[in-house]
């Protein structure tokens, strides 16, 4: 630890010096200022380059503010369902679960969330905690979606996808809105966005927010799940402020805090509800400098949770985690057509809990990465980007008696795993481009994977264990797209395929069935189960007219194939069945409309069968199928500007349905949610 601080002081240094001696390179994001020069989002979700969505080397939609507010959208799964690709659980009002391309479950790990490029999920089981991500849907400029691995530029867990939410920028953007809101299932809902602006030297932009419901009724739940279930109360801080140093030279520092709590499906099939505290910290500098732009930040996230379900009752079920970040990067232009860029990252992470852990569980990560990007010609490029994690695992406290480990055994483990991203960008014309791609990306075991430790009889006549053994799951991925603009329809066509085989499926210890331990008593391990492969294809189209219509039509089909040791001769112990459970088909449409001080949208989502579970009443280590059949779900949002500084609005969603199933959890419900917006 001496020597990584010695290098993090040694990097600040450098990036003060290197900024106050040399002239800058205008290399610093400004999103508005660009969006308007190229007349399209820009990102640096792809390969921390800053470059126009098109010409990103991977498959991105991005949600634009106006895509988001025209929702409807209450939380940010709301706005996400209209992804093609993108999947879409509800169980319950505050209770979503987010998958892309199909790998989708309770608890999801698959998925990498981010805000401005901070980690919003939770390191205890892999999963994200969507009530508690602290921002306000009226203070994000963008929701940039990438489907397939990019763990080369984000490291463990961005195996099926990464959402990066980014935010405006209070050093350009100038935001000042609140919105009230309440509806059925007695909603009430309310955010604030203020931004105040020292001329073009420091901006600081604060947010808070909240709702409280009543949850979907309980109709088609078991009595244990229908007591374990209470209704959703959220509330959020942030705060965001940034300084110009110097010409060129940006320093930054952001914190955030929320407090929820929610009821929520476990990766068991039984409900529990949780009440989160959580908070963040993190403080940056980046310098346009003659040796590249360079960038250094550190943030701290911390969460208490503590959960209320009768499956622990009378067994201590608080856990408190704690994960500390630092990243260095360099992002140097060399010539007229290449780019790299330099990435240094160091990772604690720790969860403590004398119930489920017997002490606490973490790891250090060390990891360094490089980027290429080669411009060949004016309308062909190639990135490459290549990423090392090494991973030392630890733990203090007492281990399940019967597991067979020591604590020799957890604190010896250390691997290290590589990942990478390769994609062929060419322009055939101005309106058509393709892109080639292959990755790999790496799913690191969860905290919970890891240490678990349960003993006999605490839960049940078993004894359950993480394992120190257990091996990172990879997934590769390689894909063709295809962009077709059609200017006189004022219209996008895209179309990709992707194939993908994943190795190593890491499987939670309740999923799996179990054996005899070392002493003789049946254990439960978290263990290595197997491969999955998948192939999908996605088509759509997306445009607007100078008369203020818009439109959005997309399919996307995915068939994914199983070959683990799970829920064989007739019993189902785990949700990981890819095979079954995700729908094949989903249709995306939409049709929107403004004009004058009205604003009109109607959108809907169709997909097909697909197989959920819920714990079985007779025995709680089981699990029974819940088929959902096909459904269809619309949604229509209407807003009136009163004056240039208030809107009305009120949304419908699901308003074709009372109520649908959609998930093994309750009955989605009909919402119907009115609304007043004021801009200044």
């Amino acid at each position: 630890m001496k020597y990584w601080l010695s290098c993090v002081a040694l990097c600040v240094t450098i990036i003060v010096v290197a900024a106050l001696s040399v002239s800058p390179r205008a290399q610093q994001l400004d999103y508005g200022t660009l969006e308007k020069v190229f007349h399209e989002p820009v990102t640096t979700s792809a390969t921390g380059q800053p470059q126009r969505a098109s010409e990103a080397p991977v498959n991105m939609t991005i949600i634009t503010q106006d895509d988001i507010r025209r929702s409807g959208a209450t939380t940010i799964p709301d706005a996400l369902q209209y992804v093609a690709g993108v999947d879409v659980r509800r169980y319950g009002i505050a209770d979503e679960e987010v998958g892309i391309r199909g790998y989708n479950a309770a608890y999801n790990p698959r998925l990498l969330v981010l805000v401005n490029g901070r980690q919003v999920y939770s390191d205890d089981y892999g999963r994200v905690f969507w009530p508690t991500v602290p921002v306000q849907l009226a203070e994000i400029r963008q929701i940039e979606v990438i489907e397939g691995p990019n763990s080369a530029l984000y490291g463990f867990n961005a195996v099926s996808g990464v959402i990066n939410i980014i935010t405006f920028d209070p050093l350009h953007d100038r935001i000042n809105t609140a919105t009230l809101q309440g509806g059925t299932q007695h909603y009430w809902g309310g955010s604030a966005v203020a931004t105040g602006q020292i001329e073009d030297r420091a901006g600081l932009r604060i947010s808070v927010g909240g709702y409280q419901a009543q949850d979907y009724g309980p109709a088609n739940l078991s009595a244990v799940d229908a007591l374990n279930r209470q209704n959703p109360l959220v509330g959020a801080f942030n705060v965001d402020g940034r300084l110009q140093i110097a010409p060129g030279v940006q320093a930054y520092i952001d914190g955030s805090m929320s407090d929820s709590r929610f009821a929520e499906m476990t990766f068991e099939g039984s409900f529990e509800t949780n009440t989160t505290r959580a908070n963040s910290i993190r403080a940056g500098l980046s310098a346009d400098t003659a040796i590249g732009l360079l960038s250094f930040s550190a943030y701290r996230n911390g969460q208490e949770l503590s959960i209320d379900s009768s499956a622990v009752s009378g067994f201590p079920s608080w856990v408190n985690e704690n994960v500390y970040i630092v990243q260095a990067s360099d992002l140097l232009k060399l010539g007229a057509d290449h780019v790299v860029r330099i990435g240094l990252e160091y990772r604690n992470n720790a969860e403590t809990s004398p119930g489920f852990i017997g002490g606490t569980i973490g790891y250090h990560v060390f990891a360094g990465s490089l980027m290429w990007n080669w411009q060949i010609t004016p309308s062909v490029a190639l990135t490459n980007a290549v990423r090392v994690d090494e991973l030392q695992l630890r733990y203090s406290g007492n281990l399940a008696a019967g597991s067979g480990f020591t604590l020799g055994n957890y604190n010896s483990t250390n691997f290290a795993v590589p990942s990478f991203n390769s994609g062929l960008v060419v322009e055939l014309t101005p309106e058509d481009t393709i892109r080639f791609m292959l990755a790999r990306g790496v799913q690191v075991p969860s905290l919970f994977d890891f240490g678990v430790q349960i003993p006999f009889g605490a839960v049940g006549p078993v004894v359950i264990a993480g394992n120190p053994d257990v091996h990172p799951s990879t997934v590769d991925n390689i894909e063709l797209d295809y962009d077709r603009a059609l200017p006189a329809m004022g219209s996008e066509l895209r179309f990709a395929v992707f194939a993908q085989r994943n190795r190593d499926l890491i499987s939670q210890p309740f999923a799996v069935p179990p054996v005899l331990g070392p002493t003789g008593l049946p254990l439960l391990l978290t263990s290595n189960v197997g491969s999955s492969n998948a192939m999908g294809a996605q088509i759509g189209i997306k445009g607007h007219s100078d008369s203020g219509f818009r439109w959005n039509v997309s399919y996307a089909y995915v068939a994914t194939t199983d070959n683990t040791v799970l829920n064989r001769g007739g019993l189902i112990t785990s949700a990981i069945n890819y095979a079954n459970s995700a729908p094949r088909s989903v249709g995306i449409a939409g049709i929107g409309y403004t004009r004058d001080r009205w604003e009109l949208d109607l959108m809907g989502r169709w997909q097909s069968s697909y197989q959920d579970f819920r714990a079985s009443v007779s025995n709680p280590f089981l699990l029974e199928p819940v088929e959902v059949r096909n459904y269809l779900s619309l949604n229509a949002r209407a807003a009136y500007r009163l004056t240039d500084n208030f809107t009305v609005h009120v949304s419908a969603q699901q308003f074709n349905a009372s109520q649908l199933l959609q998930t093994a959890g309750p009955l989605v419900e009909r919402r119907v949610l009115f609304g007043i917006t004021a801009g200044f």
